[in-house]
């Protein structure tokens, strides 16, 4: 019998031995990079701006050395001019060489998002038909690219300066080639500025959240929490959520509603991070849920405590409005203030400063045992679109969720502030729109609640500012303004050894 020797195939567990020793190595590096490199410290910043200091005395010094180094320049063999293009060469090595580690950090994190896309995917979950992925992915690509442009400029910077100690400073050339080695270290930041708008990690089970943009939203939310984190989280985190939806679906108490548990559960974790004790918010969440229900909770490996905060807390950020509009309800509610107006609630709010989009959410709940129809209608000159109408069915809720004697915030049962407002939630209708501004400074937006036959009923105006983000105006300034110093210092080297060329010949 012949034997024949054949590859041996890797296991699961090989792979998964190998995908958690590529966790490890992200997580050491991102500790290095977060509190060094590219955070923290900032050296992957600080050493070009102090080579580009050097750079400046090379060239200031290039003809005569000041006095008191004149004094011992005999002695040393090296002129003030090279002993700071010395420095400058080695405080490049550095920068490239925190380039390389950055960079190595940021592969890193690409290739565990690709194994963790590949392990979805043998999951049967698959997460490139998720809305928002082909942006991701192709955002985290192209922040590969740009670090790799920004290590290529790097090394070519130290290359063209190393071309100095050959032809020396004093010289034209070497004049010349510390000119191109100051623009194409320019050509590198002008790379690396733009990463820093979105970074990202796979470190961290939120690392993506900052570098994954929602490219579309629901205009009226159903599950309004729910909606909302789909709608943030990012396609990797939206997968394994539905899987953790699915799971908590069954450990709810019977008789209770699963939307109307699952919005509760949000809310109760959202009041959580914002002050509600640990006690409170187990007492809370038992009504909804069972004690496997709870175990759940408490103990998942994904979804944790620490990430349910993380996650709330960008939501959070991103919109502001929302959560101030659920605020002063339950600010009315506890206070036990009546509604709006009669039979209805009405509630609306916006960012006060407006960047790239303005979030418009309204919060509208028929308080009356019969069904309304009523028109939201959003109108501004300053906004597209500047006139918009939505007509709305408002059917009464399960029970009247509003109280004119003031509540507890938790208690037991729904006789609370948040029993009532993941009422209000579930039963009432919230709208997003999102409007674009059509210029900057002052605007205004009107929100009018109307009957069918044009009756104002209630209405709302909104002031707000429309700005650019200062920061991120910042960093776009300065990579197009490095870039292009960089590529005129490029063009300005080579027209003066092209001149010095044909001056030479003239001669």
């Amino acid at each position: 019998m012949v034997e024949v020797e054949t590859d041996a195939l890797p296991t699961v567990d090989d792979e998964g031995s190998l995908n958690e020793s590529l966790f490890r190595s992200e997580r050491f590096w991102y500790a290095i990079d977060r509190q060094l490199l590219g955070y923290g410290l900032r050296l992957i910043l600080i050493l070009p701006a102090f080579s580009i200091l050097t750079s400046f005395g090379s060239l200031a010094f290039s003809s005569t050395s000041p006095e008191w180094w004149a004094k011992i320049e005999p002695t040393l063999g090296i002129s003030f001019a090279m002993t700071l293009t010395a420095l400058t060469f080695i405080i490049l090595l550095g920068y490239i060489l925190v380039q390389i580690f950055h960079r190595h950090r940021v592969e890193l994190s690409i290739g565990n998002f690709e194994k963790e896309v590949e392990r979805l995917n043998r999951e049967h979950l698959s997460v490139q038909s998720l809305h928002g992925y082909e942006g991701l992915a192709d955002l985290l690509n192209s922040a590969r690219a740009k670090h790799s442009l920004a290590l290529s400029f790097g090394i070519t910077s130290s290359l063209l300066l190393s071309g100095i100690f050959v032809f020396d400073i004093a010289s034209l050339n070497g004049r010349i080639l510390l000119l191109l080695s100051f623009s194409t270290l320019l050509l590198s930041l002008g790379q690396h500025i733009p990463t820093r708008s979105r970074p990202f990690n796979m470190d961290e089970r939120t690392g993506l959240l900052k570098a994954y943009a929602p490219p579309i939203h629901p205009s009226t939310l159903e599950m309004v929490f729910n909606d909302l984190v789909k709608t943030h989280i990012d396609p990797l985190l939206r997968s394994e959520y539905e899987v953790f939806s699915k799971e908590i679906e069954a450990h709810i108490v019977k008789n209770i509603d699963p939307l109307f548990a699952r919005e509760r559960i949000l809310m109760t974790l959202y009041r959580h991070s914002k002050g509600l004790d640990f006690k409170s918010m187990e007492s809370e969440l038992s009504e909804v849920l069972t004690g496997e229900g709870m175990k759940l909770v408490n103990n998942h490996p994904i979804f944790t405590m620490e990430e349910w905060l993380s996650i709330l807390q960008h939501i959070e950020e991103s919109c502001p409005a929302f959560f101030r509009m659920i605020g002063r309800i339950e600010e009315d509610l506890g206070a036990g203030r009546s509604s709006t107006s009669a039979g209805i609630v009405f509630e609306v709010d916006m960012e006060n400063v407006v960047h790239e989009r303005a979030n418009l959410f309204t919060l509208i709940h028929n308080l009356s045992d019969t069904p309304r129809n009523i028109v939201l209608r959003v109108q501004s000159p300053d906004f597209r679109p500047h006139d918009l109408a939505m007509t709305y069915r408002l059917n009464p809720g399960e029970r009247h969720w509003w109280s004119s004697k003031s509540l507890p915030l938790a208690a037991k049962g729904d006789d609370d502030v948040l029993g009532l407002m993941s009422g209000l939630l579930r039963d009432g209708t919230v709208a997003w729109q999102s409007l674009l501004p059509e210029r900057f400074g002052e605007a205004t937006v009107s929100v009018r609640l109307e009957e069918q036959s044009g009756d104002l009923i209630i209405g709302r105006q909104i002031n707000v500012r429309v700005r650019t983000k200062y920061l991120e105006r910042i960093r776009t300034f300065s990579s197009v303004t490095t870039s292009l110093i960089g590529i005129l210092g490029i063009a300005l080297g080579i027209f003066i050894k092209v001149r010095d060329i044909f001056g030479n010949i003239g001669a």
